[in-house]
């Protein structure tokens, strides 16, 4: 896009220049002048059904906050031009290990596999805040003591809620909770199953779309006051794209100091949640 722009313009002067009696020879001079160094294109993959993360609409056009976030990180890198693609979830990092893609998004936290993997950008995307979850007329459960002797909804096996919980029963070994897993259970069909009082709480990141969840199923349920973990979220990139985390690094930075991070964290999450995160 910006290339085709560029090359827009110096057609646009040449035209310009040729009525005002400039040489053939001068107006190659500023064409070549004006293209610069030729833009790279970046393969971007992002989840087709993460919402509010990533994710199609109802007119097929993928939106979101990680989509916004990286229109407007694209707009301030001159050497690259973002294509951004829709790809279900189980496809993302394959196509990174496959080198199909250059930059992932997701919402991903570093662990030390990944970190041996691939390559985090030093700047942050989002910030995560794991909640729980319950009815709103239970107020017996404000932290994860209060989980203990509860009703929890099942996690993913190995995944972070699970890895949370696990690491909660290790330093609390004469009061744990009950940890169940299971695969495959959507967001939404978890919270149908807090409101009817099959499970007393649920542990999950505040980037699943609980608010949409609740308005479209006129849900009874809540987010405790406080979050339970705060997790600072990144793009992942491919181990050699050490030029490209530079410059999305750069654009990240100007982007959370001019405030745009926290713009649009309000639009689709309902809060600055930057403003948890402590570094």
């Amino acid at each position: 896009m910006k290339k085709l722009i560029k090359t827009l313009v110096t057609l646009s002067l040449a035209g310009v220049f040729t009525a005002c009696g400039n040489t053939q020879a001068d107006v190659k001079e500023d064409t070549e002048k004006s293209a610069g160094a030729e833009v790279k294109t970046v393969n971007v993959a992002l989840n087709a059904g993460s919402k509010p993360l990533s994710f199609e609409d109802e007119n097929g056009k993928l939106t979101g906050y990680e989509v916004e976030l990286l229109e407007a990180a694209d707009d301030k890198i001159d050497e690259y031009d973002f294509n951004l693609e829709s790809v279900e979830e189980d496809s993302v990092q394959v196509g990174l290990d496959a080198g199909k893609y250059d930059l992932i998004g997701g919402g991903l936290y570093k662990t030390p596999e990944r970190e041996a993997k691939y390559l985090f950008p030093d700047e942050i995307s989002g910030v995560s805040l794991i909640n729980i979850y319950v009815r709103e007329d239970d107020n017996s459960i404000a932290s994860l003591d209060d989980l203990v002797g509860k009703k929890v909804a099942p996690s993913s096996p190995n995944g972070g809620i699970y890895n949370l919980l696990t690491a909660y029963n290790e330093e609390h070994a004469n009061a744990k909770i009950t940890i169940n897993t299971a695969e495959g259970i959507s967001v939404a069909d978890r919270f149908k199953s807090l409101a009817s009082g099959e499970y007393d709480a649920i542990v999950l990141p505040n980037n699943l779309g609980f608010d949409e969840i609740k308005a479209t199923l006129n849900l009874k349920v809540k987010a405790v006051a406080e979050p339970v973990k705060v997790n600072p979220t990144y793009f992942v990139l491919g181990k050699d794209q050490t030029d490209l985390k530079e410059k999305l690094d750069a654009a990240l930075v100007e982007l959370r100091e001019d405030g745009k991070l926290s713009e649009l964290s309000i639009k689709w999450f309902g809060e600055d949640t930057f403003t948890y995160y402590q570094e």
